[in-house]
């Protein structure tokens, strides 16, 4: 796990490499951090090395297919990335959007028993409310046309509407 710091410096030299600057943070999380550029885009610096290897395959992925929108949800544009610092550069969307897939599988899902599959999908319904039925046709559209997987889902990560913070 890299600290906050280390996160700080890579964002830093992205930026000085890409010839933007780093104008706020706009969140963080388990995966790493997220800062606005005055493009404005999003840099996204992760803090272990495979789920920016996940992110990364499934916005090439998405991007090879020229997808701007899922089910109504706007999806990122992949920009830029950088093997070495682990950060990816995608565009900044409005709500109602899905991002977030550092936990995303490409081609298949991960292997989970089915009474954590159960038990995640209680989690989600209890998150989503009567809105669950409409995230799960997104996933289902995810993972049928584009074979990507996505497990970390959130009100956060796909909205609907204005954000639900």
């Amino acid at each position: 796990m890299f600290s906050r710091e280390d996160i700080e410096q890579r964002a830093s030299l992205y930026a000085a490499r890409r010839g933007v600057s780093i104008e706020r943070r706009l969140g963080f999380g388990k995966d790493g951090s997220v800062f606005q550029t005055d493009l404005p885009t999003a840099v996204k610096v992760f803090a272990r090395p495979e789920t920016y290897k996940r992110e990364r395959a499934c916005y090439q992925r998405l991007a090879d297919f020229a997808v701007e929108e899922i089910g109504g949800h706007a999806v990122p544009r992949l920009i830029a990335w950088d093997d070495e610092l682990l950060v990816v550069e995608m565009e900044i969307v409005s709500p109602p959007y899905l991002l977030d897939f550092a936990d995303a599988w490409l081609d298949r899902a991960p292997d989970f028993s089915d009474e954590v599959i159960e038990q995640w999908h209680e989690d989600k319904q209890e998150q989503f409310g009567e809105r669950w039925n409409e995230v799960q046709l997104v996933l289902a559209f995810l993972q049928g046309e584009y074979g990507v997987f996505l497990l970390d889902i959130n009100p956060r990560n796909i909205t609907f509407g204005e954000r639900e913070d």
